[in-house]
């Protein structure tokens, strides 16, 4: 009988120990702060973007096509222009890559975007 009750006490041991070990893990894991948002100031009626290398935009004006300046890497792109705008985005040969809807604010790669029409 002393060597079930031995058990009993190292499996009741085990399962607390793994029980608080796994407790905490999960405390742990809960208060790890989420990663870090790129953040970019976008005024209201402006789509703006800027890339891991610094280099930024902000554009206003509709019906024109927007040179990007020299755009490397990913970083963010806010759409802060009335609800339902549409911005569009170009590759060097003017071959549409991707659009974006206001209000919108997302990560994206802007090596390969050279141009942008605002709305």
């Amino acid at each position: 009988m002393a060597l079930r009750e031995l058990a009993a006490t190292v499996l009741a041991t085990g399962a607390l120990l793994g029980g608080s070990l796994a407790g905490a893990a999960a405390s742990s894991a809960a208060e790890q702060p989420a990663p870090a948002r790129a953040q970019l100031s976008c005024p209201y009626y402006s789509v703006c973007g800027q890339a891991a290398n610094g280099s930024w935009f902000q554009y206003t004006t509709c019906n024109f096509t927007f040179q990007l300046p020299d755009l490397v890497g990913s970083g963010p792109l806010v759409n802060n222009q009335t609800p339902g705008t549409v911005a569009k985005f170009y590759d060097k040969n003017h071959k549409l890559l991707f659009t974006s809807k206001a209000y919108e604010s997302r990560t994206v790669n802007w090596t390969p975007v050279w141009y942008v029409v605002a709305c």
